[in-house]
């Protein structure tokens, strides 16, 4: 068969899920719903797939989502602060360096609001390099943001995520207050 006929194969990948204060409600929801839907596409294809929930600093919570059970008892938990996104790329770095874990993709669900210092993004950049790491984000928010702009290689945008929040959430204010991007 010719090289594009042919399946990839496809590694394990690490999912970040930004369950910070500002994704609470209907972005939250919409996150750990795509959090599922990668997961069950991970169990039917075979991949073994890494969770890294993260909120601010100090805030992570680390699962190996080989069973249902793992992946609901996250599903309840949130952290209700700040967000820090150092931490959880980092640790997948971390991780695709593991042999169970090489070849691994990465993930990032969020809002986008949040920043990387410049070590991180140089540790993201060599994963790129020398590991050939692809980061793929899911925004669930009303612009873009630098955040995610700077760390992934591909993003697919759930724009019109106020359509699915219940009427509080559908009337709050952006957590971003400038038009452009953050």
């Amino acid at each position: 068969a010719a090289p594009q006929d042919q399946a990839q194969e496809r590694g394990p990948f690490v999912l970040c899920l930004d369950t910070s204060g500002s994704m609470s409600g209907a972005p939250e929801n919409i996150a750990k719903a795509v959090a599922i839907a990668a997961l069950r596409q991970a169990h039917a294809s075979g991949r073994a797939c890494k969770l890294l929930a993260f909120g601010g600093p100090d805030e992570l919570i680390e699962r190996d989502l080989g069973e249902l059970d793992a992946l609901l008892a996250m599903m309840g938990q949130a952290f209700d602060g700040g967000t820090d996104v150092q931490t959880p790329i980092e640790r997948a770095i971390e991780c695709v360096h593991q042999a169970a874990w090489q070849g691994a993709d990465l993930l990032i669900v969020s809002d986008g609001e949040f920043g990387c210092v410049r070590a991180t993004l140089d540790k993201l950049e060599r994963a790129r390099s020398e590991l050939g790491l692809h980061v793929q984000g899911v925004l669930v928010g009303d612009r873009e943001t630098m955040g995610l702009l700077e760390v992934c290689d591909d993003i697919f945008w759930v724009r019109d995520w106020r359509r699915h929040a219940d009427d509080a959430d559908a009337r709050a204010p952006s957590p971003v207050h400038s038009k452009s991007l953050t």
